[in-house]
Protein backbone atom coordinates (compact mmCIF):
# COMPACT_ATOMS: atom_id res chain seq x y z
CA UNK A 1 0.00 0.00 0.00
CA UNK A 2 2.78 2.57 0.73
CA UNK A 3 4.09 2.01 -2.83
CA UNK A 4 0.65 2.61 -4.38
CA UNK A 5 0.23 5.70 -2.20
CA UNK A 6 3.68 7.01 -3.21
CA UNK A 7 2.68 6.68 -6.88
CA UNK A 8 -0.59 8.51 -6.17
CA UNK A 9 1.22 11.38 -4.46
CA UNK A 10 3.71 11.65 -7.32
CA UNK A 11 0.85 12.03 -9.79
CA UNK A 12 -1.00 14.49 -7.56
CA UNK A 13 2.08 16.69 -7.19
CA UNK A 14 2.76 16.71 -10.93
CA UNK A 15 -0.86 17.45 -11.86
CA UNK A 16 -1.18 20.29 -9.36
CA UNK A 17 2.39 21.64 -9.63
CA UNK A 18 2.84 21.12 -5.90
CA UNK A 19 6.59 20.63 -5.84
CA UNK A 20 7.26 24.17 -7.03
CA UNK A 21 4.96 25.69 -4.40
CA UNK A 22 6.44 23.51 -1.64
CA UNK A 23 9.98 24.48 -2.68
CA UNK A 24 8.99 28.18 -2.70
CA UNK A 25 7.89 27.96 0.94
CA UNK A 26 11.24 26.47 1.92
CA UNK A 27 13.11 29.04 -0.14
CA UNK A 28 11.31 31.93 1.57
CA UNK A 29 12.21 30.51 5.00
CA UNK A 30 15.90 30.74 4.05
CA UNK A 31 15.85 34.39 2.95
CA UNK A 32 17.71 37.09 4.83
CA UNK A 33 15.37 39.28 6.93
CA UNK A 34 15.68 42.23 4.53
CA UNK A 35 14.86 40.03 1.53
CA UNK A 36 11.91 38.47 3.36
CA UNK A 37 10.62 41.94 4.30
CA UNK A 38 10.71 43.11 0.68
CA UNK A 39 8.84 40.03 -0.56
CA UNK A 40 6.26 40.18 2.21
CA UNK A 41 5.66 43.88 1.54
CA UNK A 42 5.11 43.10 -2.15
CA UNK A 43 2.65 40.31 -1.24
CA UNK A 44 0.64 42.57 1.04
CA UNK A 45 0.60 45.30 -1.60
CA UNK A 46 -0.89 42.79 -4.04
CA UNK A 47 -3.59 41.85 -1.52
CA UNK A 48 -4.57 45.47 -0.93
CA UNK A 49 -4.56 46.35 -4.62
CA UNK A 50 -6.96 43.49 -5.32
CA UNK A 51 -9.37 43.88 -2.40
CA UNK A 52 -9.05 47.67 -2.31
CA UNK A 53 -10.47 47.84 -5.82
CA UNK A 54 -13.22 45.28 -5.33
CA UNK A 55 -16.84 46.39 -4.92
CA UNK A 56 -17.03 45.12 -1.32
CA UNK A 57 -13.86 46.94 -0.25
CA UNK A 58 -13.64 48.74 3.07
CA UNK A 59 -12.88 52.49 2.74
CA UNK A 60 -9.52 52.05 4.47
CA UNK A 61 -8.49 49.40 1.93
CA UNK A 62 -9.41 51.70 -0.97
CA UNK A 63 -7.22 54.39 0.51
CA UNK A 64 -4.34 51.96 1.14
CA UNK A 65 -4.61 50.65 -2.43
CA UNK A 66 -3.48 54.09 -3.65
CA UNK A 67 -0.13 53.69 -1.88
CA UNK A 68 2.48 52.94 -4.55
CA UNK A 69 5.37 51.91 -2.32
CA UNK A 70 5.15 48.41 -0.70
CA UNK A 71 7.47 49.63 2.05
CA UNK A 72 5.15 52.53 2.82
CA UNK A 73 2.20 50.14 2.89
CA UNK A 74 4.04 47.95 5.39
CA UNK A 75 4.39 50.95 7.71
CA UNK A 76 0.70 51.80 7.22
CA UNK A 77 -0.45 48.22 7.78
CA UNK A 78 -1.07 48.33 11.58
CA UNK A 79 -3.59 51.16 11.09
CA UNK A 80 -5.90 49.06 8.86
CA UNK A 81 -9.14 47.69 10.39
CA UNK A 82 -9.22 44.37 12.23
CA UNK A 83 -11.77 41.93 10.79
CA UNK A 84 -13.78 39.77 13.19
CA UNK A 85 -15.80 36.64 12.46
CA UNK A 86 -18.95 38.78 12.50
CA UNK A 87 -17.42 41.04 9.83
CA UNK A 88 -16.65 38.02 7.66
CA UNK A 89 -20.23 36.75 7.89
CA UNK A 90 -22.08 40.07 7.60
CA UNK A 91 -19.88 42.17 5.29
CA UNK A 92 -18.68 39.47 2.89
CA UNK A 93 -21.50 36.94 2.26
CA UNK A 94 -19.85 33.72 1.14
CA UNK A 95 -22.80 32.51 -0.95
CA UNK A 96 -22.61 35.60 -3.21
CA UNK A 97 -18.85 35.64 -3.68
CA UNK A 98 -18.39 33.42 -6.75
CA UNK A 99 -21.09 34.97 -8.93
CA UNK A 100 -20.35 38.53 -7.83
CA UNK A 101 -16.62 38.45 -8.58
CA UNK A 102 -16.26 35.66 -11.13
CA UNK A 103 -14.39 33.29 -8.81
CA UNK A 104 -13.98 29.54 -8.85
CA UNK A 105 -13.66 27.75 -5.54
CA UNK A 106 -16.00 26.70 -2.75
CA UNK A 107 -18.11 27.92 0.14
CA UNK A 108 -17.03 26.42 3.43
CA UNK A 109 -17.74 26.95 7.11
CA UNK A 110 -16.01 26.60 10.43
CA UNK A 111 -17.18 26.13 13.96
CA UNK A 112 -14.21 28.23 15.00
CA UNK A 113 -12.57 28.14 18.42
CA UNK A 114 -14.83 30.79 19.91
CA UNK A 115 -18.33 29.39 19.51
CA UNK A 116 -19.03 31.61 16.47
CA UNK A 117 -19.83 29.57 13.31
CA UNK A 118 -18.42 31.35 10.26
CA UNK A 119 -19.08 30.84 6.53
CA UNK A 120 -16.43 31.88 4.02
CA UNK A 121 -15.34 31.46 0.39
CA UNK A 122 -12.01 29.95 -0.68
CA UNK A 123 -10.90 30.46 -4.27
CA UNK A 124 -8.99 27.73 -6.11
CA UNK A 125 -5.64 29.50 -5.65
CA UNK A 126 -6.06 29.54 -1.89
CA UNK A 127 -7.16 25.90 -1.85
CA UNK A 128 -4.10 24.83 -3.86
CA UNK A 129 -1.80 26.90 -1.63
CA UNK A 130 -3.35 25.22 1.42
CA UNK A 131 -2.56 21.77 0.00
CA UNK A 132 1.02 22.80 -0.66
CA UNK A 133 1.42 24.26 2.84
CA UNK A 134 0.01 21.09 4.40
CA UNK A 135 2.45 18.88 2.50
CA UNK A 136 5.34 21.22 3.28
CA UNK A 137 4.59 21.13 7.01
CA UNK A 138 4.15 17.34 7.06
CA UNK A 139 7.42 16.79 5.23
CA UNK A 140 9.27 19.13 7.59
CA UNK A 141 7.92 17.13 10.55
CA UNK A 142 9.17 13.83 9.15
CA UNK A 143 6.28 12.40 7.12
CA UNK A 144 7.06 11.05 3.67
CA UNK A 145 4.91 10.37 0.64
CA UNK A 146 3.18 7.00 0.95
CA UNK A 147 3.45 6.80 4.75
CA UNK A 148 0.08 5.83 6.27
CA UNK A 149 -1.73 8.46 8.31
CA UNK A 150 -4.12 7.49 11.09
CA UNK A 151 -6.35 10.41 12.03
CA UNK A 152 -8.46 10.65 15.17
CA UNK A 153 -10.77 13.35 13.93
CA UNK A 154 -14.43 14.30 13.69
CA UNK A 155 -16.32 12.30 11.08
CA UNK A 156 -19.22 13.30 8.83
CA UNK A 157 -21.13 10.29 10.17
CA UNK A 158 -20.97 11.77 13.69
CA UNK A 159 -22.38 15.04 12.35
CA UNK A 160 -25.35 13.41 10.69
CA UNK A 161 -24.04 14.22 7.23
CA UNK A 162 -23.87 11.84 4.30
CA UNK A 163 -21.22 9.17 4.63
CA UNK A 164 -18.22 9.52 2.36
CA UNK A 165 -19.07 8.43 -1.16
CA UNK A 166 -17.27 5.64 -2.96
CA UNK A 167 -14.90 8.01 -4.78
CA UNK A 168 -13.94 9.75 -1.53
CA UNK A 169 -13.23 6.41 0.17
CA UNK A 170 -11.17 5.32 -2.84
CA UNK A 171 -9.15 8.55 -2.77
CA UNK A 172 -8.51 8.16 0.96
CA UNK A 173 -7.29 4.65 0.30
CA UNK A 174 -4.91 5.88 -2.41
CA UNK A 175 -3.55 8.53 -0.04
CA UNK A 176 -3.16 5.83 2.65
CA UNK A 177 -5.34 7.88 5.01
CA UNK A 178 -7.35 6.19 7.76
CA UNK A 179 -9.85 8.13 9.91
CA UNK A 180 -11.33 7.16 13.26
CA UNK A 181 -14.29 9.31 14.37
CA UNK A 182 -13.07 11.56 17.16
CA UNK A 183 -16.16 13.13 18.69
CA UNK A 184 -17.46 10.29 20.86
CA UNK A 185 -14.63 8.31 22.42
CA UNK A 186 -14.50 5.12 24.48
CA UNK A 187 -12.56 1.86 24.72
CA UNK A 188 -13.72 1.03 21.20
CA UNK A 189 -11.76 4.04 19.94
CA UNK A 190 -8.60 2.52 21.42
CA UNK A 191 -9.34 -0.88 19.84
CA UNK A 192 -9.89 0.63 16.39
CA UNK A 193 -6.68 2.65 16.63
CA UNK A 194 -4.47 -0.24 17.73
CA UNK A 195 -5.97 -2.49 15.06
CA UNK A 196 -5.19 0.06 12.34
CA UNK A 197 -1.69 0.60 13.72
CA UNK A 198 -0.93 -3.13 13.58
CA UNK A 199 -1.89 -3.15 9.88
CA UNK A 200 -0.32 0.18 8.88
CA UNK A 201 3.09 0.88 10.36
CA UNK A 202 5.19 2.85 10.70
CA UNK A 203 2.41 5.43 10.68
CA UNK A 204 1.96 9.14 11.17
CA UNK A 205 -0.77 9.94 13.69
CA UNK A 206 -2.72 13.15 14.11
CA UNK A 207 -5.83 14.20 15.96
CA UNK A 208 -7.34 16.42 18.61
CA UNK A 209 -4.72 16.92 21.31
CA UNK A 210 -7.07 15.85 24.10
CA UNK A 211 -8.06 12.71 22.20
CA UNK A 212 -4.43 11.73 21.63
CA UNK A 213 -3.90 12.15 25.38
CA UNK A 214 -6.99 10.01 26.11
CA UNK A 215 -5.68 7.33 23.76
CA UNK A 216 -2.20 7.34 25.31
CA UNK A 217 -3.51 7.12 28.87
CA UNK A 218 -5.74 4.17 27.97
CA UNK A 219 -2.87 2.33 26.26
CA UNK A 220 -0.62 2.81 29.30
CA UNK A 221 -3.40 1.89 31.71
CA UNK A 222 -4.03 -1.34 29.78
CA UNK A 223 -0.29 -2.01 29.27
CA UNK A 224 -0.77 -2.24 25.47
CA UNK A 225 2.11 -0.12 24.19
CA UNK A 226 2.89 -1.10 20.56
CA UNK A 227 6.41 -2.04 19.41
CA UNK A 228 8.96 0.77 19.18
CA UNK A 229 8.76 2.55 15.82
CA UNK A 230 5.10 1.72 15.11
CA UNK A 231 4.32 5.45 15.35
CA UNK A 232 6.83 7.41 13.26
CA UNK A 233 5.51 10.86 14.22
CA UNK A 234 2.42 12.48 15.70
CA UNK A 235 0.90 15.93 15.71
CA UNK A 236 -2.11 17.49 17.37
CA UNK A 237 -4.35 20.25 16.12
CA UNK A 238 -7.60 22.19 16.70
CA UNK A 239 -6.82 22.53 20.42
CA UNK A 240 -4.01 23.77 22.63
CA UNK A 241 -1.19 21.25 23.05
CA UNK A 242 0.22 20.95 26.56
CA UNK A 243 3.66 19.55 27.38
CA UNK A 244 2.05 16.94 29.63
CA UNK A 245 -0.01 15.62 26.69
CA UNK A 246 3.07 15.28 24.51
CA UNK A 247 4.95 13.51 27.29
CA UNK A 248 2.19 10.99 28.01
CA UNK A 249 1.92 10.18 24.30
CA UNK A 250 5.68 9.61 24.13
CA UNK A 251 5.44 7.19 27.05
CA UNK A 252 2.74 5.24 25.22
CA UNK A 253 4.04 5.33 21.64
CA UNK A 254 7.69 6.40 21.76
CA UNK A 255 7.07 9.72 20.00
CA UNK A 256 6.02 13.15 21.32
CA UNK A 257 3.05 15.07 19.92
CA UNK A 258 4.17 17.97 17.72
CA UNK A 259 2.12 21.16 17.52
CA UNK A 260 0.07 22.05 14.42
CA UNK A 261 -1.75 25.38 14.32
CA UNK A 262 -4.29 26.27 11.68
CA UNK A 263 -7.97 26.61 10.95
CA UNK A 264 -10.50 25.47 8.39
CA UNK A 265 -10.67 28.94 6.85
CA UNK A 266 -6.89 29.39 6.52
CA UNK A 267 -5.39 25.86 6.43
CA UNK A 268 -2.13 25.32 8.33
CA UNK A 269 -0.66 28.59 9.64
CA UNK A 270 2.23 27.33 11.79
CA UNK A 271 3.78 24.00 12.73
CA UNK A 272 6.43 22.52 15.01
CA UNK A 273 9.04 20.69 12.89
CA UNK A 274 10.49 18.75 15.84
CA UNK A 275 10.03 18.39 19.58
CA UNK A 276 12.74 20.89 20.47
CA UNK A 277 11.57 23.76 18.27
CA UNK A 278 8.99 26.56 18.27
CA UNK A 279 6.16 26.85 15.76
CA UNK A 280 7.30 28.07 12.34
CA UNK A 281 4.91 30.25 10.35
CA UNK A 282 3.90 29.39 6.79
CA UNK A 283 5.30 32.41 4.98
CA UNK A 284 4.80 34.28 2.74
CA UNK A 285 1.29 32.78 2.51
CA UNK A 286 0.46 34.42 5.84
CA UNK A 287 1.41 37.62 7.59
CA UNK A 288 0.81 37.35 11.34
CA UNK A 289 0.53 40.07 13.97
CA UNK A 290 0.12 39.94 17.75
CA UNK A 291 -1.74 42.90 19.26
CA UNK A 292 -3.06 43.90 22.68
CA UNK A 293 -6.64 44.87 23.57
CA UNK A 294 -6.04 48.39 22.23
CA UNK A 295 -4.85 47.00 18.88
CA UNK A 296 -1.21 47.98 19.38
CA UNK A 297 1.62 45.48 18.73
CA UNK A 298 2.65 43.60 21.87
CA UNK A 299 6.22 43.57 23.12
CA UNK A 300 8.31 40.43 22.38
CA UNK A 301 7.31 37.59 24.68
CA UNK A 302 3.98 39.19 25.60
CA UNK A 303 0.75 37.32 24.83
CA UNK A 304 -1.37 39.01 22.18
CA UNK A 305 -4.41 38.51 19.99
CA UNK A 306 -3.57 36.74 16.72
CA UNK A 307 -4.31 38.68 13.51
CA UNK A 308 -3.71 36.77 10.27
CA UNK A 309 -3.60 38.07 6.72
CA UNK A 310 -3.75 35.60 3.84
CA UNK A 311 -1.65 36.73 0.89
CA UNK A 312 -2.96 33.94 -1.37
CA UNK A 313 -6.75 34.20 -1.00
CA UNK A 314 -8.95 36.11 -3.43
CA UNK A 315 -12.33 35.00 -2.10
CA UNK A 316 -13.21 36.03 1.45
CA UNK A 317 -10.76 38.80 2.41
CA UNK A 318 -8.80 37.54 5.40
CA UNK A 319 -7.03 40.84 6.06
CA UNK A 320 -5.92 41.41 9.65
CA UNK A 321 -8.41 38.69 10.55
CA UNK A 322 -8.80 38.03 14.27
CA UNK A 323 -8.89 34.27 14.41
CA UNK A 324 -9.89 34.21 18.08
CA UNK A 325 -6.73 32.81 19.68
CA UNK A 326 -3.83 34.22 21.66
CA UNK A 327 -0.10 33.63 21.17
CA UNK A 328 3.35 34.90 22.10
CA UNK A 329 6.56 35.26 20.08
CA UNK A 330 9.90 35.49 21.87
CA UNK A 331 12.42 38.15 20.75
CA UNK A 332 14.14 35.70 18.38
CA UNK A 333 10.82 34.89 16.71
CA UNK A 334 10.59 38.22 14.87
CA UNK A 335 12.85 40.42 12.76
CA UNK A 336 12.42 43.27 10.29
CA UNK A 337 10.29 41.02 8.06
CA UNK A 338 7.79 40.44 10.87
CA UNK A 339 6.93 37.49 13.10
CA UNK A 340 8.26 34.22 11.70
CA UNK A 341 8.07 31.93 14.73
CA UNK A 342 5.64 31.53 17.63
CA UNK A 343 6.76 30.60 21.12
CA UNK A 344 3.36 29.30 22.20
CA UNK A 345 -0.35 29.32 21.38
CA UNK A 346 -2.96 30.11 24.01
CA UNK A 347 -6.64 29.41 23.47
CA UNK A 348 -8.69 26.60 21.98
CA UNK A 349 -8.84 24.62 25.20
CA UNK A 350 -11.43 21.98 24.41
CA UNK A 351 -10.71 18.55 25.80
CA UNK A 352 -12.70 15.38 26.20
CA UNK A 353 -15.65 16.21 28.43
CA UNK A 354 -17.74 13.73 30.36
CA UNK A 355 -21.49 14.28 30.13
CA UNK A 356 -23.62 13.69 33.23
CA UNK A 357 -24.57 10.22 31.91
CA UNK A 358 -20.89 9.23 31.59
CA UNK A 359 -20.61 9.66 27.79
CA UNK A 360 -17.20 10.98 26.70
CA UNK A 361 -17.49 13.65 23.97
CA UNK A 362 -14.81 15.84 22.45
CA UNK A 363 -15.80 19.44 23.21
CA UNK A 364 -15.09 20.49 19.61
CA UNK A 365 -18.04 18.35 18.54
CA UNK A 366 -20.33 21.30 19.21
CA UNK A 367 -18.32 23.54 16.88
CA UNK A 368 -18.54 21.08 14.04
CA UNK A 369 -22.21 20.22 14.28
CA UNK A 370 -23.42 23.81 14.76
CA UNK A 371 -21.38 25.27 11.90
CA UNK A 372 -23.86 23.55 9.57
CA UNK A 373 -26.70 25.73 10.90
CA UNK A 374 -26.57 29.31 9.59
CA UNK A 375 -29.20 30.36 12.14
CA UNK A 376 -26.61 30.05 14.94
CA UNK A 377 -24.26 33.03 15.35
CA UNK A 378 -22.84 32.12 18.78
CA UNK A 379 -23.26 29.23 21.18
CA UNK A 380 -22.31 28.01 24.62
CA UNK A 381 -22.69 24.55 26.15
CA UNK A 382 -23.69 24.49 29.84
CA UNK A 383 -23.28 21.31 31.88
CA UNK A 384 -24.52 20.63 35.39
CA UNK A 385 -22.53 18.36 37.69
CA UNK A 386 -25.64 16.60 39.01
CA UNK A 387 -28.05 17.31 36.17
CA UNK A 388 -28.73 14.75 33.44
CA UNK A 389 -28.83 16.96 30.36
CA UNK A 390 -27.08 19.65 28.34
CA UNK A 391 -28.23 23.25 28.06
CA UNK A 392 -27.32 24.69 24.67
CA UNK A 393 -27.34 28.51 24.78
CA UNK A 394 -27.69 30.04 21.32
CA UNK A 395 -27.58 33.51 19.77
CA UNK A 396 -28.98 33.98 16.28
CA UNK A 397 -32.10 33.87 14.14
CA UNK A 398 -33.79 30.96 15.89
CA UNK A 399 -34.82 27.57 14.53
CA UNK A 400 -37.99 26.65 12.74
CA UNK A 401 -39.52 23.45 14.17
CA UNK A 402 -38.11 21.53 11.21
CA UNK A 403 -34.58 22.85 11.69
CA UNK A 404 -34.69 22.19 15.43
CA UNK A 405 -35.74 18.61 14.73
CA UNK A 406 -32.85 18.27 12.27
CA UNK A 407 -30.37 19.60 14.83
CA UNK A 408 -31.66 17.25 17.51
CA UNK A 409 -31.48 14.28 15.17
CA UNK A 410 -27.82 15.01 14.35
CA UNK A 411 -26.90 15.39 18.00
CA UNK A 412 -28.53 12.06 18.86
CA UNK A 413 -25.89 10.28 16.78
CA UNK A 414 -23.22 11.18 19.34
CA UNK A 415 -25.16 12.13 22.48
CA UNK A 416 -27.64 9.27 22.38
CA UNK A 417 -30.52 9.83 24.80
CA UNK A 418 -28.81 12.73 26.63
CA UNK A 419 -31.46 15.50 26.94
CA UNK A 420 -30.55 18.74 25.14
CA UNK A 421 -32.37 22.00 25.96
CA UNK A 422 -32.12 24.86 23.45
CA UNK A 423 -32.12 28.31 25.07
CA UNK A 424 -32.02 31.31 22.70
CA UNK A 425 -30.47 34.47 24.13
CA UNK A 426 -29.76 38.01 22.95
CA UNK A 427 -26.12 37.73 23.98
CA UNK A 428 -23.72 35.46 25.84
CA UNK A 429 -21.35 36.57 28.63
CA UNK A 430 -17.67 37.03 27.79
CA UNK A 431 -14.60 36.57 29.96
CA UNK A 432 -12.59 39.56 31.20
CA UNK A 433 -10.34 38.99 28.17
CA UNK A 434 -13.35 39.32 25.85
CA UNK A 435 -13.48 35.63 24.88
CA UNK A 436 -16.56 33.44 24.70
CA UNK A 437 -16.24 30.18 26.66
CA UNK A 438 -17.75 27.30 24.70
CA UNK A 439 -18.28 24.96 27.64
CA UNK A 440 -19.27 26.12 31.14
CA UNK A 441 -20.71 24.62 34.31
CA UNK A 442 -24.20 25.73 35.31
Amino acid sequence: MPLISSVFWRGFRLKNRMDGEIAALGEFARLRPDQARARMAARLAGVIRYFGNRADSLPEWREAARVTSPEELLRLWPSLPVLTKRDIVERFPAAEMAARFGLSGRVNSTGGSTGEPTRFYQDTGMIRAGFAATLYARLRMGWRYGMPIIALWGSDKDLGLAAANRKARWMASLRNDHVIGGFRVDDGTVERFLSLLRSHQPAAVFGYSSLLEFLARKVIEQNRQPPEGSVHLAWGGAEMLFASQSEIFQRAFGRPILNWYGSRELSVVAFQPDAGSRLELIRPDFHLELVNEAGAPVTPGEVGRILVTSTVGRGTPFIRYEIGDLAAADPAGADESGIHRLDRIEGRIAGVMRLPNGTMVNALYWNQVLKEFEEVHQFQVALGADEPGVELRLVGKGFTPEREAQARQRMTLVLGATPVTFVWKEKLPLTKQGKLLQVVQR
